[in-house]
C-alpha cells in the first residue's frame, strides 16, 4: 500500500513540468515543438535562455529531491520505498498524463533522486558528471557516465536488490531516449556545449 502510495503521489509531483510552463509563458510557445524537443533543462537552455534553463535544472531536481528524501525521512529504514518514490517522480516528469505522456528525459529528476537519497555519492557523481561534460562536451556522454555508474554503486554499497532495480530501469529508459544523440555523436552530428555557446542566437527558436 505504502509502495502504491509513494508511487502515484510522486509520480503526479513528477508531471509538474517547468520547462513546458515557462515555455508558454516566456515565449507562448510548446518548448516540445522546437530544436531538441525535448521538455527539459537543455532544451530550455537553448529555446528560452541560460537563466531560465538553469531554473529549469533547479525545478526538475526538486520534484525528484522531494519525493524521495520525504520517503527516507518517513520510512528510514525501506529503501526500496524511497527509490519507488524517486522512480514515480521521474517516470512523472517523462511521461506526465497531464502533458499527453509526453515529458523530458528525466536526468535531472534522477539527479535530484540521488541527492534525496545518497547525498554524498550524487555529490561525487555530480563531480564526475562535470568533469566528462568538460572533457567531451557532450551532455549525452556525461550522462551515460551517470546512470551506468549508479546501479553498480548501489549495488557495491549494498542497497537492496529491488532499489538497483528500480534505479536501472530508469537507466534503460534514459539510455533509450538518448540513442538519437549517441547516433549523432557516432556521425560527429552533435552539439557539444561549447558549440551551442558559439552559435547560440542561430539555435534558438528554430522550429
Amino acid at each position: 500500500m505504502y509502495y502504491a502510495i509513494a508511487f502515484v503521489v510522486s509520480y503526479l509531483i513528477g508531471n509538474i513540468n517547468p520547462a513546458i510552463h515557462i515555455g508558454r509563458w516566456r515565449r507562448n510557445i510548446d518548448i516540445r515543438q522546437i530544436n531538441s524537443k525535448n521538455a527539459g533543462t537543455s532544451n530550455a537552455v537553448m529555446t528560452i535562455g541560460w537563466r531560465w534553463g538553469i531554473l529549469v535544472l533547479l525545478l526538475d531536481m526538486l520534484k525528484g529531491f522531494v519525493p524521495a528524501l520525504a520517503a527516507k525521512l518517513l520510512f528510514p529504514d525501506n529503501d526500496i520505498l524511497w527509490f519507488t518514490a524517486g522512480l514515480g517522480a521521474i517516470l512523472g516528469h517523462i511521461y506526465p498524463v497531464f502533458h499527453g505522456f509526453k515529458g523530458g528525459k528525466g536526468s535531472a529528476t534522477f539527479g535530484g533522486v540521488l541527492f534525496g537519497t545518497v547525498p554524498l555519492y550524487a555529490a561525487g557523481l555530480l563531480a564526475v558528471y562535470i568533469l566528462v561534460l568538460v572533457i567531451t562536451d557532450y551532455i549525452a556522454l556525461s550522462t551515460l557516465v551517470a546512470i551506468i555508474a549508479t546501479p553498480i554503486a548501489l549495488y557495491l554499497m549494498d542497497y537492496h536488490l529491488a532499489s538497483i532495480l528500480l534505479m536501472s530501469v530508469f537507466s534503460a529508459i534514459s539510455f533509450y531516449k538518448h540513442t538519437e544523440n549517441y547516433k549523432r555523436l557516432l556521425k560527429g552530428e552533435e552539439v557539444g556545449i561549447r558549440k551551442f555557446s558559439r552559435n547560440k542566437d542561430r539555435l534558438r527558436v528554430t522550429k
